[in-house]
């Protein structure tokens, strides 16, 4: 297994077609292990985590995305996850317990009324935003959706993860590919390749112990059937970084106004805390902090 993760991204030149290759596995063991998640709920995790890390190629300089998956009537109630140009990934699940629950992905995800919203954005301002249906029970198949139906760029994201015994190294191996429509491409050539990618097999191979770019033309060359003709570079490599701050923390707590802030103090709380939810590091503060609020 590869002692780091790794994001590929190219372009297969004769169709057309962009597409993004990563391993995942070390940022989604942090993830799933700062959520405690449990097997099921790794496996949607991992889903999500997975398709933010394949967006970042498609993001420059302070860009980022966030991606919002809510299913409003399933026990899993939603996800986030939020990726940046140099791949810092981050996210969180609200239900992160499942294997007690029903099992049918009608009970999980609810009966297809759920939806993904993504938000492209620079330096705190908004760029883009839209949001789509997301009904196929698989948070990576869903931000495809959302790019082939919002961006009306025809996109196809699989992501396949196994699972080791091992609590403290809960992930055996996490992969994913993305393969998105340029302008002027043969969109039907595309639906072929898609099917592809959707079969059993091609998921066995994302799982498959190979060097890294073996694996790739092996990809590849599955869903042209031919031999690769492909020009790709390494991208950033994903990791599992929050962008949570003392300074970031202390603003949110500011947005609850002077008057409930010094009733938090006067209350006797000398130091509250607040938890970051995407990585759970605690922040404490003082009154003294909020003394140009607080007087």
């Amino acid at each position: 297994m590869n002692e780091t993760d790794f994001l590929i991204r190219g372009l297969l030149k004769k169709e057309n077609f962009r597409f993004s290759f990563a391993d995942t596995t070390c940022t989604v063991t942090k993830g799933v292990k700062i959520h405690d998640t449990d097997p099921v709920a790794s496996k949607i995790f991992a889903e999500a985590l997975t398709s933010a890390a394949l967006l970042s190629p498609l993001l420059d300089g302070a860009e980022k995305y966030s991606i919002r998956w809510e299913y409003p009537h399933g026990e899993l109630q939603g996800i986030v996850a939020g990726v940046n140009a140099s791949n810092d990934v981050r996210g969180l699940i609200k239900q992160p317990y499942l294997m007690d629950k029903e099992q049918s992905e009608d009970d999980i995800f609810g009966k297809k009324d759920g939806f993904v919203a993504i938000t492209k954005s620079k330096n705190g301002k908004i760029l883009n935003s839209g949001k789509s249906r997301a009904g196929l029970a698989n948070p990576a198949a869903d931000v495809a959706f959302f790019f082939s139906v919002s961006d009306q760029l025809e996109t196809e994201i699989i992501v396949a993860v196994s699972f080791n015994a091992n609590p403290l190294k809960p992930i055996k191996r996490c992969c994913g590919l993305l393969l998105q429509a340029m302008p002027n491409c043969d969109l039907k050539l595309l639906e072929t390749y898609r099917k592809r990618m959707n079969s059993e097999e091609f998921r066995k191979l994302l799982l498959q112990e190979m060097p890294v770019e073996k694996q790739l033309w092996t990809l590849l060359e599955f869903i042209s059937e031919k031999k690769n003709d492909s020009v790709y570079e390494f991208g950033t490599s994903p990791d599992y970084i929050c962008s949570c701050s003392q300074a970031k923390m202390k603003q949110a707590l500011t947005t609850l106004g002077k008057d409930e802030l010094r009733k938090i103090f006067e209350q006797g709380d000398n130091s509250p805390k607040i938890t970051c939810q995407f990585c759970h590091k605690h922040y404490t503060f003082k009154k003294e902090d909020f003394k140009d609020l607080i007087k």
